[in-house]
């Protein structure tokens, strides 16, 4: 999770096995929605107080707007959306505990894919349009440091700018790496922002590395806790708009009813009730397609498995605790793996990649053997035994870190977990309103939108505003695990989209091709080719 499946374009392309299509939809129950998942991800305790929020007994009957989930993108969506709009009633809906997907999962990277995937890009959307989707993803790390200092969270998320190094174990893969950033370099100019290459000794006394290694590319990076960073937003919200934020957890929507002449407004069955809206937003990534079954085939989810370690006892000098972040390249056929650490505690190091075969990982959420023996070992293998050293020991909590004494494992693996990423057909994220032919349901009509009277001792309705858009469906989801480089733009983007804002600034940064539409959908079907999609760590589906 972070950023290990987008790197889908690395210099090597191989075979795939016939059975790796079929493969992404295996982790999904058969209704479509988020399951209760069966490991503890290690940035979840202790949990956040909102963990399993329920801002009223009964769930509200109606709601200007309905968000579904509670990730980065609800986060992203909420604060846009409230902090933008005019007293809106707003009703977040999340089927387990708030953040408990993908966001509260994934590895905390906020490393953007850029010359790695240039090339493709501009070879499929041109050139001018390729830059615009890297300058998109390298505007991730700056908007997410500047959102979590006004929010007053930057210590406590751990929020900072690291130096991220792609490390490579394969001369070839190096060598075209090296080609693809001087092409990227030359094209992108002033913002490509900047890169160095080390080779051989250079590269592994540099980073204190294995002597396997072959060479590094690093750039500035960065990292944080994705967990701590959307609940703390959340709680926020809810304190500064008691009358007009919501939150229910464990409430999952089941089903959206179209509007009728008897309810002009959206109809959203939940286990506790039902709730009516004009607007209904989809921030669910892999599960989009559970409410929106005409994107079945464009979106795919796909499960990984994510650790937390103790770090050898000389590593210290390799990822200067918490000061870097790695990408490990290992070989042609594999992909990578990606790594962060923590900047106190244990100084743990929060180890991912592995995705998992049919065999391994059916609709349970367990993570698979072969993935979870390949994270659990890896580590001292990149680094080499020099520089990992020693295995540590647990150390002795202070009062304040003794929560989660007791679940963890007193070896090196401390914490071992999986989720469910996305994957979009078309790699491009699914960003904005959503059609009638492809929601498959009719829109409310425009008179249902919320509205407010200009003069409010009239109640003519010739001096009524509309507060959003026309209603609708509204989507992002489709990262493909680049959702730290992708999501809180998107969803911000969106919510200026329902709010019915002036979008010329927002079409300055926002790709257009990210747009849903029909064509789109039915040409993100047809053209799916899973031997480019299941590069890099994707190949594990075929060993």
């Amino acid at each position: 999770m972070g950023n290990c499946v987008s790197r889908s374009q690395q210099p090597f392309t191989t075979s795939h096995s016939s059975s790796a299509e079929m493969n992404l939809e295996t982790t999904i129950p058969d209704d479509g929605l988020p399951i209760a998942e069966p490991t503890t991800s290690f940035w979840t305790i202790p949990a956040a107080p909102i963990a399993t929020h329920q801002s009223q007994e009964n769930l509200p009957s109606h709601a200007d707007v309905v968000i579904i989930g509670s990730g980065i993108s609800g986060a992203s969506f909420a604060r846009t959306l409230l902090e933008h709009g005019d007293s809106l009633n707003v009703v977040m809906l999340e089927a387990q505990d708030a953040c408990s997907g993908a966001t509260g999962r994934n590895g905390g990277h906020i490393f953007a894919a850029t010359y790695h995937d240039y090339g493709y890009l501009k070879k499929s959307v041109g050139e001018d349009m390729a830059k615009k989707m890297v300058r998109f993803r390298k505007a991730h790390l700056d908007e997410i440091l500047a959102i979590a200092a006004e929010e007053g969270i930057t210590e406590y998320t751990q929020c900072r700018a690291v130096e991220g190094v792609d490390v490579y174990f394969d001369k070839p893969t190096f060598k075209e790496a090296q080609r693809k950033l001087q092409v990227y370099q030359r094209d992108m100019g002033e913002h490509a922002g900047s890169y160095a290459c080390y080779e051989g000794l250079d590269a592994q006394e540099k980073f204190h590395l294995s002597p396997l290694a072959v060479g590094c590319i690093a750039t500035r990076a960065g990292a944080i806790h994705p967990y701590r960073f959307v609940t703390s937003i959340l709680s926020r919200l809810l304190t500064d708009y008691p009358k007009e934020f919501e939150i229910y957890t464990r409430a999952p929507c089941t089903s959206i009813d179209e509007p009728t002449s008897s309810c002009p407004f959206y109809r959203l069955t939940t286990p506790r009730g039902v709730i009516t809206t004009p607007h209904v937003v989809h921030l669910t990534n892999a599960y989009a397609p559970a409410l929106l079954p005409s994107l079945r085939g464009a979106i795919f989810p796909i499960r990984e498995t994510m650790t937390a370690q103790r770090p050898g006892r000389s590593l210290h000098a390799s990822t200067l605790h918490g000061g870097r972040s790695f990408v490990f390249f290992d070989s042609p056929r594999k992909g990578f793996d990606y790594l962060t650490q923590l900047p106190g505690g244990e100084h743990e190091l929060m180890f991912g990649a592995g995705f998992e075969s049919r065999t391994d990982s059916e609709a349970n959420g367990m993570y698979g053997v072969h993935s979870a023996a390949h994270v659990g070992g890896a580590m001292p293998i990149y680094f080499g035994a020099e520089s990992w050293g020693a295995e540590a020991l647990p150390a002795t909590p202070t009062y304040e870190e003794d929560v989660g004494v007791g679940m963890w494992a007193a070896g090196r693996v401390k914490a071992i977990w999986s989720g469910l990423l996305s994957e979009s057909a078309d790699s491009m994220p699914w960003v904005g309103k959503v059609p009638v032919n492809v929601a498959g349901r009719k829109v409310p009509p425009i008179s249902s939108a919320p509205s407010a009277l200009i003069d409010p001792c009239s109640n003519t309705k010739e001096l009524k505003s509309a507060l959003t858009a026309a209603p609708g469906e509204w989507i992002a989801a489709g990262y493909s695990g680049e959702g730290m480089v992708h999501a809180w733009l998107s969803s911000k983007a969106v919510a200026l989209m329902l709010l019915g804002e002036d979008l010329t600034e927002v079409k300055t940064w926002l790709p257009d091709l990210f747009s849903v539409t029909e064509e789109r959908v039915k040409v993100a079907k047809r053209t799916f080719k899973p031997d480019v999609m299941l590069s890099g760590k994707k190949r594990v589906f075929s060993l």
